[in-house]
């Protein structure tokens, strides 16, 4: 876990480099939204390109939307100024304004939004003490649901993460069927995705059992802007998802509300950066 850390904190220390002498004047002829991979289901990819018309309404300009392969990618295509809004995890979203120039817009409250650890029933894993003896598929390095919230988990029942056997699947999809498929014994799914994975029949509800599932997450989503976009860009995008309550924002992500990123409770996500020794202050 700290190597993985340093990795992330390295990388964001590169963009934060990279970004600092920007100013926050700059309209793009058109607006790049960028999707992390566990928002980049197909299934879900309607909700996010109605999302991308919202946007445009808001402020004018073209919106155009980019599938990426991974958190640190949303940060390093930011600092490069690739994309200029994104669609992000409220875990990494700290790390990425405690590090980088990322500004949040606004945030979704409200969802049904957990963080389960299955096991493949065969695994005959009973508790998550019983993880150590087993294998176990995060998600991604930066992913709230499939890393970050499952790790906490684990340590709180003990288990050392250091020497736990695990891996990255790269998507909460994957992760899932590689339990199916016995690739892995147990993984770290974001509990949205469960059932939308058995109503597909991507997977089925015999394919695994849930073994721990997290407190409900404050934040399901946020709405993050790169360094040097127009204020008045930033201001237009975060007014009217607010103002409108943006349907498809909220649908996409099972929430109930869109606020300012001020007025989310953000506890959670500290204290489990502190629990997990990511020493935010550190690197700021």
């Amino acid at each position: 876990m700290r190597r993985t850390i340093a990795v992330l904190m390295a990388i964001l220390l590169l963009a934060l480099a990279s970004c600092s002498d920007s100013s926050s004047n700059d309209v793009p002829e058109v607006l790049k939204l960028g999707v992390p991979p566990g928002e980049a289901d197909p299934t879900m990819m309607e909700g996010v390109e109605a999302v991308g018309v919202l946007i445009e309404e808001a402020t004018g300009i073209p919106v155009e939307v980019t599938e990426t392969s991974d958190y640190l990618g949303i940060v390093e295509a930011m600092r490069s100024e690739l994309l200029d809004v994104a669609l992000f995890s409220p875990m990494p979203t700290v790390l990425a304004e405690s590090v980088a120039d990322t500004e949040t817009l606004a945030v979704v409250l409200g969802a049904p939004y957990t963080s389960n650890i299955i096991c493949h029933p065969d695994a005959e894993v009973t508790e998550l003490a019983d993880v150590a003896d087993h294998s176990m598929a995060f998600v991604d390095p930066g992913s709230t649901s499939g890393n970050f919230i499952p790790r906490l988990m684990l340590q709180e029942a003990g288990v050392d993460l250091d020497s736990l056997n695990s891996t990255f699947a790269g998507g909460h999809d994957v992760a899932a069927i590689g339990v199916q498929r016995g690739s892995t014994d147990c993984a770290a799914v974001a509990s949205l995705l469960l059932p939308m994975l058995v109503d597909s029949g991507t997977i089925s509800d015999s394919d695994f059992e849930v073994i721990a599932e997290s407190d409900t997450l404050p934040i399901s989503l946020t709405v993050i802007a790169r360094g040097g976009l127009s204020d008045e860009i930033t201001e237009q995008i975060t007014d009217h998802l607010i103002e409108t309550q943006a349907p498809s924002l909220l649908e996409l992500s099972r929430g109930a509300e869109i606020v300012a990123a001020d007025d989310a409770d953000w506890t959670l996500f500290y204290d489990a950066a502190e629990e997990l020794d990511i020493e935010l202050e550190d690197v700021e």
